[in-house]
């Protein structure tokens, strides 16, 4: 399993707080998670809502991003949702890093069904920022930068 775990209350990659909670590989240049949906989380009855949808997609850009570029935030994330994602079923979800330089990362993410249907595709752009800027909120000042 590949630990990209930053922030433990982090709700797309902490583990044991209810979030996401993928379990990734790395497979070659890809990183690669099965994933099942809970129904909790669909729009239409057996579709998962297309926010979790972007949700998981900007996560498997962000982590596939993590090594080259961090700390780092989505500015940008562009969704073709080509298929209705279903609730309860496995899924495969996956991540490559299309190019990178010191300040960018541009990331994309699919979901597939366990036949390789094509659900859902993002690419996602990614900058550095300076630590600082996770001081901005309260929140974020109560926490400091130990965390990074």
């Amino acid at each position: 399993m590949a630990r990209t775990d930053h922030y433990a209350f982090c709700w797309g990659c902490s583990l044991g707080t209810g979030g996401l909670e993928f379990d990734w590989r790395l497979e070659g240049g890809s990183l690669t998670a099965d994933y099942t949906v809970d129904e909790r989380f669909q729009g239409a009855p057996g579709a998962v809502h297309g926010g979790i949808v972007a949700g998981l997609l900007d996560e498997a850009c962000s982590q596939i991003v993590v090594p080259v570029l961090s700390p780092a935030v989505t500015s940008r994330l562009d969704i073709r949702y080509l298929a209705p994602v279903p609730v309860g079923d496995r899924l495969r979800i996956a991540a490559q890093l299309v190019e990178a330089d010191d300040k960018r990362a541009v990331a994309e993410a699919t979901i597939q069904e366990e036949s390789g249907l094509l659900l859902a595709h993002a690419r996602g752009e990614h900058v550095l920022v300076r630590r600082e800027h996770f001081l901005q909120t309260p929140g974020g000042r109560a926490r400091g930068l130990d965390w990074l």
